[in-house]
């Protein structure tokens, strides 16, 4: 089964559980920046983090456009390149 939390593949005997556990999870809050030097590209959409944009940094440190982690959130509860923490 198909979960309408996460979109993550589950057996039905642990759909319930994983329910609870993507229901519950709390989301991630970050720190929001003006980047003041380009700084490589933000994974979620590919596109370099430039100077002067608005970012979000991520507990792991991961930096991303801070629109681009905003509309990652609304799906998921993690980090995209670290989606265990």
């Amino acid at each position: 089964f198909k979960c309408p939390v996460c979109s993550k593949f589950v057996s039905s005997d642990e759909m319930d559980l994983h329910l609870v556990m993507c229901l519950t999870k709390p989301r991630i809050t970050y720190n929001e920046d003006v980047l003041s030097k380009d700084t490589g590209e933000c994974a979620i959409c590919l596109e370099e983090l430039q100077q002067g944009d608005t970012i979000a940094r991520l507990p792991c440190l991961c930096i991303y456009h801070k629109g681009c982690i905003d509309e990652w959130f609304e799906v998921n509860r993690s980090c995209p390149e670290h989606p265990s923490d």
